[in-house]
């Protein structure tokens, strides 16, 4: 793995779009409301993220949508950042991911 990749995994917030993403591919909006970050922010470390070829955008007419790369990325990430870390501290963001997602059903 190049360095770049290993310096963009090294941000928490870039850690909980990864983790976003590996879920389900969002757009900036629902990036935002569900890590709690302004706009500028979450768009930065996306601009990062896609720089380290983590994730690919593609654009649904006005829309910019975020998805991992690939489902060889997609694998190596969940191995090397959802396995390393305590169950206590999934629980909050996955309880955030959890109600964003059931919001958007209604």
């Amino acid at each position: 793995m190049d360095a770049v990749i290993f310096k963009a995994l090294g941000n928490v917030t870039r850690l909980k779009i990864i983790e976003m993403l590996m879920i389900k591919e969002h757009n900036v909006t629902d990036l935002t409301r569900i890590s709690g970050k302004d706009q500028t922010t979450v768009s930065r470390h996306l601009a990062n993220l896609k720089e380290a070829k983590i994730i690919s955008q593609k654009r649904i007419g006005r829309n910019k949508i975020y998805a991992i790369i690939d489902s060889k990325m997609k694998a190596w990430l969940n191995m090397a950042v959802r396995n390393n870390k305590k169950p206590e501290e999934n629980t909050p963001l996955r309880d955030k991911i959890k109600d964003f997602l059931t919001s958007q059903k209604k």
